[in-house]
């Protein structure tokens, strides 16, 4: 039984041209998509910027609420007003490309890790829990009285996951996380995320444009170009043999 899945959804947008708005139109920013994923699996999405693949991970973390199809969470529908909405919000986590974008400039790394893990833990241990998570995620303990203006770039995305983790989910969804950070450093988080998976049997989707490092992480690899679905499979057999010709111009880009 998969843990988390879309099946044919579809999200449209408007687009607007011309000053005064005179004419109108629409795309599919996903277009019919059906994928799922089980407990300890890891399936990449992979796609060119503007393919959908960002919109269709924001679906999977219920954050954008698709037209039509339809979010399952152990394969029960998935909507704000379900019964099973809490635990899929606790259980369905998100790293974003930005960490800035999640990260409280006036919290410490203890004060945006407080916030979560007061929900799970007695104040007395929180604490010992915050260290915890610091030291799964490769931070040292005097990184807990940090700002983020004081971390890099790389100790911010380490953040990001810890905040991600605090909640103890059941998948990690990492949209871009490592597409701004120096190749090094890529390189770690990548590797993090990886130990994460294998030791702790957190499912994950994570989202990128570089078919090589998805590749890497993932057992299964999804690409999607212009909101459609074209290849869908075991990451071997994607690589080794892809049969649409736009996975093939994906790969030729790795090389």
């Amino acid at each position: 039984m998969p843990l988390l899945a879309v099946r044919n959804v579809k999200k449209s947008y408007r687009l607007f041209e011309g000053v005064f708005k005179k004419s109108e139109t629409s795309f599919y920013a996903v277009d019919n998509v059906t994928l799922e994923i089980s407990e300890g699996e890891s399936l990449g999405i992979v796609g060119e910027s503007g393919s959908g693949k960002t919109t269709l991970a924001n679906i999977f973390a219920g954050v954008i609420i698709p037209d039509s199809g339809v979010l399952e969470y152990n394969s029960a529908p998935v909507s704000p007003k379900s019964h099973i909405f809490k635990e899929y919000r606790r259980n369905v986590q998100m790293i974003f490309q930005h960490p800035d974008n999640s990260l409280n400039p006036k919290l410490t790394v203890y004060s945006a890790l407080y916030d979560l893990l007061i929900k799970r833990f007695p104040g007395r241990e929180i604490k010992r829990e915050a260290l915890r998570l610091l030291e799964r995620t490769g931070l040292a303990p005097e990184h807990l009285s940090r700002y983020p203006s004081e971390l890099s770039g790389g100790q911010k995305q380490r953040v990001s996951i810890a905040r991600a983790l605090a909640l103890s989910p059941k998948l990690i969804i990492a949209d871009e996380p490592v597409s701004n950070l120096d190749v090094s450093v890529q390189a770690q988080i990548i590797n993090l995320l990886m130990e994460l998976v294998k030791n702790e049997g957190l499912s994950l989707i994570f989202i990128s444009h570089n078919l090589a490092v998805v590749s890497t992480l993932c057992e299964k690899i999804a690409v999607i170009k212009n909101g459609r679905l074209l290849e869908y499979g075991l990451t071997k057999e994607v690589i080794e043999n892809p049969k649409n010709e736009y996975t093939i111009t994906l790969l030729n880009g790795c090389m």
